[in-house]
């Protein structure tokens, strides 16, 4: 099974998660939905912050990444530039936990952990060198979140450490044109989101991230410089459950 293949399967299967627990909160909001309506309007569900935003809580979510890989290689005045825009699937697992500042306003830390097949295809640089970019199959983030509670739905901005698995080659005429960048890469990350409470002890969010893993730097096998800048862009949806 190839690498793609066990991706797009986990990702499935991240995805048949979340389809059944949509499926068991529609059915719960149904047979809950006559006593809901003998609440008096007067009598609001929510004072104040639902239980569900306090505490540890776990989930899963599957989404879509987009990104730019710029290449610079020092050689020919600006012949050695080119850019690729790579994009595909992606999803992860999440772990966090949230504290109530106030009645309102949440603060809380939360990490990542996930699956990603974010590619695109070769670039052909000039005179037969070609750009390849991969990223992934693992990706990261460790993050600070601040969130504003409207009862039952929370709005938050979040911010942090990110980490991407890269495979960049520059393929040369010859072996010793040819430049690597293949490791971990760590940057920043910065988004924001809306959650909402669908039953007890579940939640679900989309969330838009945007992640920024700097310029690494390199040499050639003849010593030539080259240059890589790495972003990514992303857009999930997913479900929370509280421990």
């Amino acid at each position: 099974m190839t690498l793609s293949t066990r991706i797009y399967s986990a990702l499935f299967a991240l995805s048949l998660s979340s389809v059944a627990y949509f499926t068991v909160t529609a059915a719960y909001a149904a047979e809950h939905r006559g006593k809901r309506n003998e609440v008096s309007a007067s009598e609001p569900i929510y004072d104040s912050a639902p239980p569900i935003w306090q505490g540890l809580y776990w989930g899963a979510s599957i989404g879509y990444g987009w990104g730019t890989s710029e290449q610079y290689y020092d050689r020919a005045g600006n012949h050695g530039m080119a850019s690729t825009d790579p994009s595909g699937p992606l999803g992860a697992l999440t772990f966090g936990y949230n504290y109530m500042w106030s009645p309102r306003m949440l603060v809380g830390i939360e990490a990542d952990i996930g699956l990603m097949d974010v590619s695109a295809n070769d670039e052909v640089v000039y005179d037969g060198h070609v750009y390849k970019t991969s990223f992934g199959p693992w990706w990261g983030t460790l993050r600070g979140r601040v969130g504003w509670q409207f009862n039952r739905a929370m709005l938050y901005a979040t911010g942090g450490w990110a980490f991407l698995d890269v495979d960049e080659v520059s393929i040369g005429n010859t072996p010793g044109e040819t430049a690597y960048n293949r490791d971990w890469r760590s940057g920043w990350v910065l988004g924001a989101g809306v959650e909402y409470a669908l039953m007890p002890g579940v939640t679900g969010k989309v969330e838009y991230l945007h992640m920024d893993f700097g310029t690494y730097k390199g040499y050639s096998a003849n010593r030539e410089d080259y240059s890589f800048d790495n972003r990514v862009d992303l857009i999930r949806t997913g479900l929370n459950f509280k421990f």
